[in-house]
């Protein structure tokens, strides 16, 4: 401390003495610079936000459910279309085994089957020589339908060559079953028989109940949408009557039924969904599950006022070849807008 303080007391004593500067002799006082006018920009016109239309949003409850096994596929007959549905999709699959092969980016099955098929993939890789699977033969032993049907299994027996393209190397073959799913339109495979363990490679895969609460909400708030509009928008049409279930044409007079001159706005809040039941196959995923929704239904008269009204619905939603959809509401305990008739035979579709 002593020696910061002598420090600081040398260079006081080194420091120079201020002197007081000469006054400064009078000058003439020098005028204002007159301010240059500026343009003024005039202001732009902010055009108000557009209103717009969104699906509500939908909240599903984690409340336990039931999955049965309601639905029963029944072995049919072999029709001539379903051994070339079948042999597109093995070559589609082929086709996809060779890329994934050269590029590692795209594999076209999952699950037991799709890890084994991927290892034997790595395996196969040949430096210095371009492979390709060829279908040799494809014979169709089984289809499956649905109870409203709908193509749903078709179970092919085929032999496969994995052919060196510039013949440097012998060609590889095998023969096996493979299982394809899909609808009348189209099949892919996703299964394959494994002689070893007697069984399907993969099987009846469980549903997953947080997977199917998730794939509810986007549906349930499509379809709240459907019969919701604000002011100043024009109306949303999402029917034109062609190819219509009867379901579809029960819900098209109920929207007729509305009064959009009364009623200026119409929308959905506060929604919830819980699914009651999943109906689905024993031998394969999909099927239908019953929804339970309470919702806040917001409206607002043509003097602007808004009520909110607590509204119940119970709807079921299809899980089949298309995304799934809302495809009946009851009116009435018991009471179905179909009549009964679902036509899932219509609905039940790739329409990719």
């Amino acid at each position: 401390m002593r020696t910061l303080i002598a420090l600081v007391l040398m260079l006081a004593a080194c420091a120079p003495v201020a002197r007081p500067l000469p006054s400064p002799e009078p000058t003439s006082p020098t005028p204002a610079p007159t301010p240059t006018p500026t343009a003024t920009a005039s202001p732009t016109p902010v055009a108000p936000p557009t209103a717009r239309l969104d699906d509500p949003i939908v909240t599903v409850m984690a409340a336990p459910f039931p999955v049965v096994a309601t639905f029963a596929l029944t072995k049919s007959a072999i029709a001539p279309g379903d051994t070339d549905l079948a042999r597109r999709g093995v070559q589609y699959y082929l086709a996809g085994l060779d890329r994934y092969r050269d590029n590692g980016d795209f594999l076209p099955v999952g699950g037991a089957f799709g890890k084994a098929v991927a290892a034997a993939l790595v395996a196969s890789r040949t430096p210095g020589v371009k492979r390709t699977f060829v279908l040799e033969s494809l014979r169709v032993e089984s289809v499956y339908r649905k109870p409203w049907g709908t193509l749903a299994l078709a179970d092919a027996r085929v032999t496969i060559a994995d052919h060196a393209v510039d013949g440097s190397s012998p060609d590889q073959r095998e023969t096996g079953l493979l299982r394809l799913g899909g609808d009348d339109r189209r099949l892919s495979v996703s299964d394959s028989w494994d002689d070893a363990a007697g069984r399907w490679f993969n099987g009846r895969i469980a549903e997953d109940p947080a997977g199917l609460r998730q794939a509810i909400a986007q549906p349930i708030g499509w379809y709240l949408r459907t019969e919701s509009w604000l002011v100043g928008l024009p109306p949303e049409t999402y029917f034109d009557g062609a190819g219509a279930t009867p379901f579809q044409k029960a819900r098209a007079a109920y929207f007729a039924s509305f009064d959009r001159a009364v009623t200026k706005a119409r929308t959905f809040a506060d929604v919830t969904a819980t699914i009651e039941r999943f109906d689905t196959f024993a031998e394969m995923a999909g099927g239908m599950a019953t929804v339970r929704v309470a919702a806040a239904l917001v409206t607002t008269d043509a003097a602007g006022r808004t009520q909110r009204q607590a509204v119940a619905r119970r709807v079921k939603v299809f899980f089949g070849n298309w995304s799934p959809e809302v495809v009946d509401e009851e009116v009435t305990p018991g009471v179905w807008r179909s009549g009964g008739d679902l036509a899932l035979v219509d609905l039940d579709v790739n329409r990719a």
